[in-house]
């Protein structure tokens, strides 16, 4: 049934309202991370920050479950929401409780016998760290345990659009995450031993939370072991397999990659893909609440059987979410070096070429992340699955051969790029097959709009950067210019005439709000 003007109008606001929680736990996650990361990277060095790092990667191989199962379990509750079948969110929820648990104790008996193996034989950890890093690689794999049977709950706040309360949780986590921070800092010992093992105690507070969250508000969510549907199960596991390969294939692309560096070029350069990620994954965060408040919506049109309108807002999400990546992307890249120097003092090597890259990297994926969630809410995703899969598969081996060849560390970064932009043409034909999907609507109405913008955002600020001598005081001028240049540009290039009039509309009745109460 085709959404009502009253409808649109209500999803409207309700997306605003939930994207304007999600910013304000992204401004202070951001904050608060920024700061963590760089007392982290002095309290722990350069040395055991990249070790970390490794060790990160190793479980982050595994943690894509918790994200493929949670994206499905989404999936399958937003969906039944929007059917309107109350007993089939309960079965759903309980079904999805159990799987998790059981993927947990599996994926835990895969990571001591591999995880242990590569990390002891195969990683080129520095002397002396061995002990500390298998330290950190068990307290990753219980926390990463917990995080597999706490995604439902997770899932069910999304579903149920409950972003303030989502905000709110988050803020907690980073609060927890700064008195850590405090503590290694005063602490005399291993620091490296004591981090890890307080991060799993936070992951632990974290889960009861939603847990206990979820219990009073959601019916849903009372989850009794004895409910267990095998057929829901199949569906949603076969669902899962398939999302799996696409996923799996994807963060082997990125922590795989994340291992080469370490092989070929040390911790170090680990060090510098690090820091790189940390300011990306701050601004990656911010792009990330306008996809989060979109997607339940998305999903629920199509359960409804308006394919056209949900086709409209995920065409309209990925054009809002490039103009918004290049609010981030044009003083970053302009002033990268003087940017981690006021973060960190201490700038691992390469760091600022990293960062670089590692925005448009992110560009890459988000310019048709969106595409891909249309196709995970049609639901038919095993055709897709193999060929996005394997064609993000070849990341790893093409950078392998790149590596060996003698290319230099950050080439990565360009066949990551280069990869992640070609798959949507993998996803325009599956779109055309799966549903009335216009790839020409699609390139006039996000694609177009959004180069546009690419071209004339760095204009005048390229301008200014060179005109002014290098230091704090151009940081500033470029920084500012930069951000108010691509808004404008966003604002007439990258937006319709009537989504120009609405902003305009809103920006004069909120002056005259300011001016009334004064």
């Amino acid at each position: 049934m085709p959404a009502t003007p009253t409808d649109i109008s209500a999803n409207n606001r309700r997306i605003a309202k939930n994207t304007l929680a999600l910013y304000f736990r992204t401004f202070i996650t951001l904050i608060v991370g920024l700061y963590t990361g760089r007392v982290m990277l002095q309290a722990l060095g350069i040395e055991d920050y990249g070790v970390q790092n490794v060790v990160g990667s190793i479980v982050a191989m595994s943690s894509l479950l918790i994200g493929t199962m949670s994206g499905a379990i989404s999936r399958y509750l937003t969906y039944n929401l929007g059917k309107g079948d109350k007993q089939v969110l309960k079965t759903t929820f309980s079904t999805s409780v159990n799987a998790q648990i059981a993927v947990a104790f599996f994926i835990s008996i895969v990571l001591e016998i591999a995880g242990v193996w590569f990390l002891n034989s195969g990683a080129n950890i520095p002397q002396g760290r061995m002990v500390a890093a298998n330290w950190v690689l068990q307290m990753s794999i219980l926390g990463l345990a917990i995080s597999l049977i706490t995604s439902p709950y997770t899932a069910a706040i999304i579903a149920h659009e409950k972003m303030t309360a989502y905000a709110y949780f988050s803020i907690i986590d980073v609060v927890f995450k700064l008195a850590i921070c405090f503590v290694i800092i005063e602490y005399d010992g291993d620091r490296l031993i004591l981090l890890s093992t307080l991060q799993v105690v936070v992951v632990l507070v974290i889960a009861m939370c939603y847990g206990v969250y979820c219990y009073r508000k959601f019916d849903e969510t009372h989850y009794s072991y004895k409910i267990f549907d095998k057929g829901l199960l199949k569906e949603i596991t076969v669902y899962s397999g398939w999302n799996l390969l696409n996923n799996g294939a994807s963060v082997f692309s990125t922590q795989g990659v994340n291992m080469l560096v370490n092989v070929f070029f040390g911790v170090t350069y680990n060090a510098s893909r690090s820091i790189a990620s940390t300011v990306n994954g701050a601004v990656q965060g911010f792009v990330q609440n306008f996809t989060t408040a979109f997607m339940p919506q998305v999903i629920k049109s199509y359960a409804a059987g308006d394919i056209g309108y949900s086709v409209k807002l995920v065409n309209n999400s990925i054009r809002f979410t490039w103009l918004m990546m290049y609010v981030f992307i044009v003083p970053i890249c302009m002033e990268a070096e003087m940017l981690l120097y006021l973060w960190l003092g201490q700038v691992p090597p390469m760091a600022a070429l990293f960062l670089r890259f590692a925005m448009f990297e992110s560009l890459a994926s988000a310019s048709g992340h969106n595409l891909m969630r249309l196709i995970q809410a049609d639901g038919r995703m095993k055709r897709y699955s193999i060929q996005a899969g394997l064609f993000v598969g070849l990341i790893f081996p093409i950078t392998w051969l790149a590596y060996y060849c003698g290319a230099p560390v950050w080439s990565a970064y360009a066949i990551y790029i280069f990869m992640f932009f070609s798959l949507n043409i993998v996803r325009f034909i599956n779109l055309k097959r799966l549903m009335p999907f216009s790839v020409i609507e699609h390139v006039k109405e996000s694609i177009a709009p959004c180069l546009l913008v690419s071209v004339t955002s760095f204009i005048v600020p390229i301008i200014v950067y060179v005109n002014m001598d290098a230091g704090i005081a151009r940081f500033f001028v470029v920084v500012m210019t930069s951000i108010m240049w691509t808004l404008i540009c966003s604002l007439y290039f990258g937006l319709t005439k009537s989504e120009r009039g609405v902003f305009f509309d809103k920006a004069k009745y909120f002056s005259l709000s300011l001016i009334a109460r004064h």
